[in-house]
C-alpha cells in the first residue's frame, strides 16, 4: 500500500516529517511522498536524520505546486523530482511565499473592516507555511457573529471559502492569485527538467460546473503525465472513472490521502474513501524514473 499525497509542518500539516515516517511504518505502507504546498521543507529536515530508523520503505520525493489554469488556481503534483534542481529554479521559496501570502492577509483584513467583520488586527503570517484564506477563514470562525454574512458550507469549510471566495471575481474576497502562479506547461516543465513526473491533483476538490469538460481541457494541453485518481474526497465511482480515463488517454495514474494531520481530521494516513487503501499496482508503470527518487 502506497501513500503519494503528504503534508507537514513544512506547510500546512500538523505533523513533523520524522512523524510521518513513523506513522507510515505503523500503517505498513511500502511508499510515501511527502507533498508539502510549494515547498520541500520536510525533506530538509529529513536529511538531518537515518530515515531508515524510521520507515523502511521507499520515500519519492514530491511536491504540490500552485498553478494556474484559466485564470483559475489549481494544482499539480510532481514526484520522483532532483530536490536541488527544484530548490535552484525558483519555484519554491520559503521568503516569497511568506511576502505573498502576507500581502494577501492584509487585503483581507481590508475586507473584513469594509464588510463589518470582526478579526484579529494583528493576524500575520510568520514561520508556518499557512496561505492566507486558510489564516483568515479560521481567524473569522473566532468571532460568532461574524457567522451571520456567510453561507453554512463557507463557514464550515475552508476549500469552500477559498474555492468560491478567494477565487470568485465576484466576491469581496477575490483575490488575483494566479498572476504568481506558473501555468500548467511551466510547472509541468520545470517538473520534467528536474528529472519527474506531473500530475493533476484532485480533481474533484476543485469548484466546477463540469468536471468532465475541466479535465478534458487541462489534458488537452499535453503537458502532464498523469492523474491523481484515489484521494479521500473522491469516491469509488470518480476513482474508477479517472482510471478509465488514464488507459483510454495513456497517462500514468497516482493516489493519495492528503493528510493533515490534525488541521483534516477525517483524513487518515494511508486512507481514503471509506478507508480504502490506495494499491502499489499504478505506481509500478511510472515508478522507475532517470532522476534518482530515493533520499
Amino acid at each position: 500500500m502506497i501513500d503519494l499525497h503528504i503534508h507537514t509542518t513544512s506547510s500546512d500539516g500538523s505533523d513533523e516529517p520524522v512523524e510521518i515516517l513513523k506513522m507510515a511504518q505503523l500503517s505498513g505502507l511500502s511508499h510515501i511522498s511527502i507533498t508539502d504546498h510549494d515547498s520541500i521543507g520536510a525533506y530538509e529536515k529529513l536529511r538531518k536524520i537515518k530515515m531508515a530508523d524510521y520507515f523502511e520503505g521507499r520515500i519519492i520525493p514530491g511536491c504540490e505546486f500552485s498553478v494556474a489554469h484559466n485564470g483559475k488556481p489549481i494544482e499539480v503534483l510532481g514526484y520522483g523530482i532532483d530536490l536541488e534542481a527544484i530548490h535552484s529554479s525558483g519555484i519554491v521559496s520559503d521568503e516569497k511565499f511568506l511576502e505573498r501570502e502576507n500581502g494577501y492577509l492584509e487585503k483581507m483584513k481590508a475586507v473584513c473592516r469594509n464588510l463589518g467583520l470582526a478579526y484579529t488586527e494583528k493576524l500575520s503570517i510568520s514561520r508556518s507555511k499557512y496561505f492566507a484564506s486558510q489564516v483568515m477563514h479560521a481567524d473569522l470562525r473566532k468571532y460568532p457573529e461574524n457567522e451571520k454574512h456567510f453561507t453554512k458550507e463557507i463557514w464550515e469549510s475552508v476549500n469552500a471559502f477559498y474555492r468560491t471566495c478567494i477565487n470568485n471575481e465576484g466576491s469581496p474576497f477575490f483575490l488575483n492569485q494566479t498572476k504568481n502562479y506558473p501555468t500548467v506547461q511551466e510547472a509541468a516543465k520545470l517538473i520534467k527538467q528536474a528529472g519527474g513526473k506531473s500530475f493533476l491533483a484532485h480533481l474533484y476538490v476543485y469548484f466546477s460546473d463540469d468536471y468532465d469538460a475541466l479535465l478534458n481541457d487541462i489534458i488537452s494541453l499535453n503537458a502532464l503525465d498523469g492523474i491523481e485518481c484515489y484521494h479521500s474526497l473522491h469516491s469509488r465511482e470518480r476513482t474508477d472513472f479517472l482510471l478509465n480515463y488514464c488507459k483510454e488517454h495513456k497517462l500514468y495514474a497516482s493516489g493519495g490521502s492528503d493528510y493533515h494531520g490534525d488541521f483534516k481530521p477525517n483524513v487518515k494516513l494511508g486512507e481514503i474513501t471509506n478507508g480504502a487503501k490506495i494499491p502499489f499496482g499504478i505506481l509500478e508503470p511510472w515508478l522507475p524514473m532517470p532522476a534518482p527518487v530515493v533520499i
